[in-house]
């Protein structure tokens, strides 16, 4: 049920393919508050990513309802607080989620620095100035200030992804979305990056994050879900899930991956 801290309400989300045959989410309902470090986990294929792209329509819902800020974003219109019929704005939604995903998509031509300050400037209105300021402290924050004028090819998979995420928070977001932000990184490099995400979530950043590091999702998580087969079966705190779970197909995953 929606309370005052609730930001985002998800309630009976499907993304159905194949005119229903293969059903991606079937019935997702869950609400993410404010604070929130939520951990998504289950099997390859279980629906993990859909639901998350799903939050900011990167992926479009087939049925069901998603209500961010108190907006219905699955609707394409919908009337504002004087009772004004509005059309839903995708990118200045978009503006307010961060989405970190498992590769790093920055652009290979253009320095860290640039790679940062283009949404701030080009969609914000930002000033150059300002933007540069704002992204130098957000690359010192992580230890990448002095790299800001080398390409992401200089850098190794764990520096990009540590750009990634505080090029997504240059964007202030309200909430950030974090789809298996170590899985195509070398074991050596997860930490790093696991550690920017732990420090995000003793700031107090509103995060959902779908990944395999069940250690992750103990020590930082405070809610977690576990999704099978396209359905949410199991959510609860790390010590109910992963000290006692009561789902048997959640029983099944914990005794392969722990």
């Amino acid at each position: 049920m929606a309370t005052r801290d609730s930001l985002i309400q998800v309630t009976d989300l499907k993304k159905h393919y194949k005119m229903g045959v293969i059903k991606a989410l079937d019935g997702v309902t869950v609400d993410i508050n404010r604070g929130d470090v939520m951990v998504v986990i289950g099997p390859s294929g279980s629906g993990k990513s859909t639901f998350l792209r799903s939050l900011n329509l990167l992926e479009e819902p087939t049925g069901g309802a998603i209500v961010f800020d108190g907006v219905d974003i699955t609707k394409k219109k919908y009337q504002d607080a004087g009772g004004k019929t509005v059309r839903l704005d995708i990118d200045s939604l978009r503006q307010k989620m961060g989405m970190v995903f498992q590769h790093f998509n920055l652009f290979p031509h253009m320095t860290i620095l640039d790679n940062m300050i283009l949404a701030p400037v080009k969609v914000k209105g930002m000033s150059r100035q300002e933007a540069t300021k704002k992204a130098l402290a957000l690359l010192d924050r992580v230890g990448l200030k002095d790299r800001a004028d080398a390409y992401p090819i200089q850098l190794s998979g764990g520096q990009k992804q540590r750009v990634a995420i505080v090029r997504a928070l240059a964007m202030e977001p309200e909430v950030m979305l974090f789809d298996e932000p170590t899985s195509a990184l070398d074991p050596e490099m997860v930490g790093e990056v696991l550690d920017v995400m732990k420090e995000l979530a003793r700031e107090g950043m509103t995060m959902v994050c779908v990944t395999h590091e069940m250690g992750f999702a103990r020590e930082v998580g405070n809610r977690v879900l576990f999704m099978a087969d396209g359905m949410l079966l199991e959510q609860g705190s790390p010590e109910e899930i992963f000290g006692s779970p009561q789902h048997p197909r959640l029983k099944e995953f914990l005794a392969k991956v722990l």
